[in-house]
């Protein structure tokens, strides 16, 4: 397996689209899910993947950090790692905001991704780490939903997320990798860029050629 370093240099050369495509290639289920905006647009962000899963709240269990939640989850991921935040069944509240956020990015994330709420989404646009969500509240957390389970696979939009996972997300949409496919997808989303560009090419030489 490439080292971390190197497959996060290939994500430079790659998109969620080819990503997708690659994926197609080497397993036949979903591995995409739309609809998660950045704090801070243009932002692509890859990494292991560590995860926190959210449920509603219940008087009777215990209340746990965020920020230790995600080191937690961290024990069995290498660091510079994603951290999802799934909360598939409720997103009338804030999973986290600039505070917590902030705490989970010095944990030593350099991504989080949020199926739910976040606030504070102008502060976290500046944060080094990327932020995704799927909108954005007012509202604190604490109220309707607490932490549920951490390190365990976690399910939303169409994909489940399983722990030391590759993800990849940009404007476009999440990519699931499971890990022992993610060198041959990352390689197989390369070449695919390089030919979809080729044929771009082409197709502008043409028409160019055809209106001279």
């Amino acid at each position: 397996m490439m080292d971390l370093d190197a497959a996060l240099a290939l994500t430079q050369n790659v998109t969620s689209a080819s990503m997708c495509d690659a994926m197609a290639k080497v397993r036949g289920h979903q591995a995409h899910a739309t609809g998660l905006i950045c704090a801070r647009p243009g932002t692509v962000s890859a990494g292991f993947a560590a995860t926190i899963r959210f449920g509603p709240r219940r008087d009777d269990l215990p209340v746990h950090d965020l920020a230790s939640a995600a080191g937690h989850a961290l024990r069995d991921v290498p660091d510079d790692a994603i951290l999802i935040l799934a909360a598939p069944d409720a997103s009338r509240e804030a999973l986290a905001g600039g505070k917590k956020l902030a705490a989970v990015e010095e944990v030593g994330y350099a991504g989080v991704i949020a199926w739910g709420a976040i606030r504070d989404r102008e502060e976290a646009a500046g944060y080094e780490m990327g932020v995704w969500a799927l909108h954005e509240t007012p509202r604190a957390s604490g109220d309707l939903l607490q932490i549920i389970d951490v390190g365990a696979a976690v399910s939303f939009g169409g994909v489940t997320v399983v722990p030391g996972d590759w993800v990849h997300i940009d404007a476009a949409g999440l990519v699931v990798v499971p890990a022992a496919d993610r060198d041959a997808v990352l390689q197989a989303a390369v070449i695919i860029e390089d030919a979809d560009q080729t044929a771009v090419a082409e197709i502008r030489r043409r028409g160019r050629q055809a209106r001279a």
